[in-house]
């Protein structure tokens, strides 16, 4: 894969610290606006399944909410999700599939299962996470591989 260096696009996003009613409204809105540059719907289904876990994690588990950065590429898209805390306390928990530090008023609505993360690291091709007191830094990409896939 060429990994091409021209933005084609920049989204950003806010999200509220238990705005759980507009979980997934993000996602719905990348995958409307990007259909045009990825009209493939596995390339889309992955990044929104992506960007849909960042977002309720930034609902669930932040005391004042945080940022989506979405940076579009001809090959690829890059989220920076950002916050000023608490903090994940054990990233290697974190990363295990059903551990979940949820409050009951997230998992009373479904959310909470502890797959967040691992689906995040699943679908992405690059993943980066660092956390602390201060808060919690998610960079990660999703890269179109269709073109490789067709030939």
């Amino acid at each position: 894969m060429s990994m091409e260096t021209e933005v084609i696009n920049k989204l950003d996003f806010s999200v509220g610290a238990s705005d759980y009613p507009s979980i997934g409204s993000r996602a719905l809105e990348v995958k409307k606006k990007l259909k045009d540059f990825f009209p493939t719907g596995d390339y889309l289904r992955r990044l929104g399944v992506c960007i849909f876990e960042v977002e309720a994690n930034l609902a669930i588990h932040t005391s004042q909410g945080g940022t989506l950065e979405i940076i579009v590429f001809k090959d690829r898209v890059r989220i920076i999700a950002s916050d000023s805390g608490p903090g994940i306390k054990d990233l290697s928990k974190a990363l295990t599939p059903g551990f979940s530090t949820a409050p009951e008023s997230a998992r009373q609505l479904g959310f909470g299962g502890g797959v967040g993360i691992n689906n995040v690291k699943r679908f992405a091709d690059y993943f980066f996470l660092t956390s602390s007191k201060q808060g919690t830094i998610l960079l990660f990409e999703v890269w179109n591989d269709d073109d490789k896939a067709a030939n």
